[in-house]
């Protein structure tokens, strides 16, 4: 194949790659194990309120233990156990008891559970976060984000969405800006969509008093919040969610926090890659196979 061949395929490759590239959007969210363990916290305490709620209700409590099971696992206690042995024990004993005495029928003594279960997470939260990643205003954003995605997650299943709404190369960015209302298929998964953003609202309104020097970003990420628990009370389409929290709440929590995105390569974009380096070896090898 000669070089002119191989240069107007390169040029045929690279130019379609970049028509059905996908702007870099996406907002691809670093690990980080302090902000994990954060949202953490706000999540059983959502799901254990929820339970209380719900005291006598076999498929409400079975859902939120569920859910409660995803939070809190074997590996959860025993890395609180490498550091608090006492929480390492009571921690999943009263998640387990609230769950019992919810299916008992006892109020009194699930409200007692949820009660003492709450003080416990928050004992262990200086235990399992080190002091200067508790008081970094960047993991506390962060997780702020990782509520959002079980919001996000939860909703689209409520709606029983087409798309993964934590997709953001999913959202129809041309799409009619008419707010259109959806049913609801999973009334739990919905309920529980409106506690955790509930609760991810409360987390950046404990942020934004720790932060006032934010406040250009911080009003804007309020007035976001308060569309996005609207919309969602409302029952709004799965695109709507998606642009409150994509394109207004995530863009101004990371220029305000300095949060950091992975990047991530779209398949037309991986394509051009793949494409340029295959000509490249071509290429050499041609060259090899002519010096011999």
């Amino acid at each position: 194949m000669n070089n002119k061949i191989i240069a107007l395929l390169l040029a045929v490759v690279i130019s379609s790659g970049l028509i059905y590239t996908h702007p870099a959007y996406a907002h691809n969210f670093g690990g980080d194990e302090s902000a994990s363990f954060l949202a953490k916290v706000s999540e059983i305490k959502t799901e254990v309120g929820f339970i209380a709620k719900h005291v006598s209700d076999s498929a409400a409590i079975g859902y939120y233990s569920d859910a409660l099971s995803e939070y809190w696992n074997a590996n959860d206690t025993k890395e609180m156990g490498e550091r608090n042995t006492l929480l390492q024990k009571e921690i999943p004993a009263t998640i387990n008891s609230t769950i019992s005495d919810a299916r008992a029928g006892n109020q009194d003594a699930v409200k007692a559970d949820v009660s003492q279960l709450n003080g416990y997470l928050d004992e262990a939260i200086p235990v399992r976060v080190d002091k200067d990643k508790l008081n970094n205003s960047t993991v506390q954003a962060l997780a702020v984000t990782f509520v959002l995605k079980e919001v996000l997650e939860k909703y689209g299943d409520a709606v029983n969405s087409t798309v993964n709404l934590n997709d953001m190369s999913q959202m129809n960015m041309g799409g009619s800006m008419q707010q259109m209302s959806v049913p609801i298929v999973d009334q739990l998964k919905y309920e529980n969509s409106i506690g955790l953003a509930s609760a991810a609202q409360q987390m950046f309104n404990d942020l934004v008093t720790k932060n006032p020097d934010k406040s250009t970003y911080n009003d804007k990420i309020s007035t976001a919040f308060t569309k996005f628990l609207q919309d969602i009370n409302n029952k709004a389409d799965g695109n709507t969610v998606m642009t409150d929290v994509h394109m207004q709440i995530h863009p101004n929590l990371v220029s305000a926090y300095n949060i950091q995105t992975v990047p991530e390569f779209p398949m037309p974009a991986l394509l051009v890659i793949i494409s340029i380096v295959g000509v490249i070896v071509i290429t050499r090898f041609r060259s090899i196979k002519l010096r011999q």
